[in-house]
């Protein structure tokens, strides 16, 4: 492997890069260099040129207090992304609609390589409810949106992403293939307790016409309390879902995904 690439082909500097970015949070908006040496994993040195690096193109800023903090220029790539990635105000309000349906939180994924992103959510009404927010990034290796984001892949793409799946999670392959197939024979899928105990999901695919899909098919997908997702209720889940899974379709996905 060279020396400036990473394992998957990639530029290593752009990864080691992003790892420091990373490192901030809303919470964390300024940080010592042995702050981002700790959450990166990555030699001092090494943290302290690509801080450097950063700096220089107004990603990060280093004051006289020795602490980083978040640079301007993220000012322009905040806005660009919400632009991209913001769901159209119909079908965002189509979502509302349906959390406040069945009383439980409603999401809409992408795959992103190995993991699946949230690219948006409307709440639960109810005080105990599933928190995911948009940009939040979860596993592929169980839960009901990830079964049915790998049912929409051709079967042998399908096998190499479990693979790969399984190699990056230590997830269970015989599990991801046997919900995989659940969603492919339902065209839905339904799951507790697998990606945190006592919660449920239940997810569908974002249906398009041939020759309309976006680049990346979607999910939509309820969450909530295991107690609340009871046998009698799942068949008038998955009928109120697909409704808006199917409105959706024609009120528009984020700019992104076309």
């Amino acid at each position: 492997m060279s020396p400036t690439t990473d394992g998957g082909g990639g530029i290593r500097a752009v990864s080691r890069a992003w790892q420091v970015l990373r490192a901030f949070t809303p919470e964390r908006m300024s940080l010592t260099l042995s702050d981002l040496v700790r959450e990166t994993g990555l030699p001092r040195t090494t943290v302290l040129r690509l801080v450097e690096t950063l700096a220089g193109e107004g990603l990060v800023e280093s004051g006289a207090d020795g602490r980083v903090r978040v640079g301007t220029s993220l000012i322009a790539f905040a806005a660009f992304a919400e632009t991209a990635w913001t769901v159209p105000p119909a079908s965002l309000a189509r979502m509302r609609a349906l959390a406040a349906e069945t009383g439980e939180t409603v999401s809409l994924y992408v795959r992103e390589g190995t993991r699946r992103v949230v690219v948006g959510q409307a709440p639960s009404p109810n005080t105990l409810r599933h928190v995911v927010e948009p940009g939040d990034v979860l596993t592929m290796s169980a839960g009901s949106a990830a079964y049915v984001l790998l049912s929409l892949e051709p079967p042998e793409e399908r096998d190499r992403l479990v693979e790969r799946i399984v190699a990056e999670s230590a997830g269970d392959a015989e599990a991801i293939r046997a919900g995989t197939r659940t969603a492919v024979e339902r065209g839905w899928c339904v799951t507790h307790g697998e990606r945190e105990p006592g919660n449920s999901g239940l997810a569908v695919p974002v249906p398009f016409p041939a020759g309309a899909a976006p680049a990346r098919p979607p999910v939509l997908a309820v969450g909530g309390p295991t107690v609340r997702f009871t046998d009698d209720k799942i068949p008038g889940f998955v009928h109120a879902v697909r409704r808006c899974a199917e409105d959706i379709a024609r009120t528009g996905l984020p700019p992104a995904l076309y």
